[in-house]
């Protein structure tokens, strides 16, 4: 190998580590917010108990995840990036305060949920496919552990929506509190 293909192929890799890196880093921004979001959702909603069990489970798995790829990127000789972390999260802040003030709140977080769930998917899948890349073959089991934990969620998330839907019209149409 020439000292040009060395250097080329050195470069690449330093690349594809960096690109690595940086989506665990926004993926453990990601995981921040949506824990914080799901932790808002569960002390609020007081009429639809098994969306809340189901919340209440993924806080948890969450969490983990959060801690998960903390270590990977600790592992990775990487610290999170804090302003990153503290900026995604007031957006997050700033969007669950608008859906808790505008009417039909458990119906717009239930859209979210599904939304963020997907995204979750896309960004784990990601990440396998870039650790595969990067030579990183220990982290793939950590991230398909993550990823099946989201799948499950979107799962549930899902098979919430017409029920929550049709419990949040019977109740409006009862002049029950529906919202949360």
């Amino acid at each position: 190998m020439t000292t040009t293909a060395a250097h080329t192929a050195a470069e690449t890799d330093e690349t594809v580590q960096a690109i690595y890196v940086t989506a665990l880093r926004n993926t453990h921004a990601l995981e921040k917010q949506a824990a914080q979001m799901i932790q808002r959702q569960i002390e609020r909603y007081e009429s639809y108990p098994e969306l809340t069990q189901a919340l209440r489970l993924h806080k948890s798995e969450t969490d983990q995840q959060v801690t998960r790829l903390a270590d990977l990127l600790h592992g990775h000789g990487e610290d999170r990036s804090l302003l990153k972390d503290v900026v995604t999260q007031t957006v997050g802040n700033v969007a669950a305060l608008v859906h808790s003030v505008t009417g039909e709140e458990v119906l717009k977080n239930l859209y979210t949920d599904y939304s963020v769930e997907t995204y979750e998917i896309a960004a784990y899948t990601s990440l396998i496919a870039l650790a595969e890349e990067a030579g990183h073959g220990r982290d793939i089991e950590i991230l398909r552990l993550s990823l099946k934990e989201e799948e499950r969620m979107a799962e549930a998330v899902f098979a919430q929506i017409v029920p929550v839907t049709k419990a949040f019209v019977a109740r409006e149409t009862k002049g029950e509190k529906a919202d949360r």
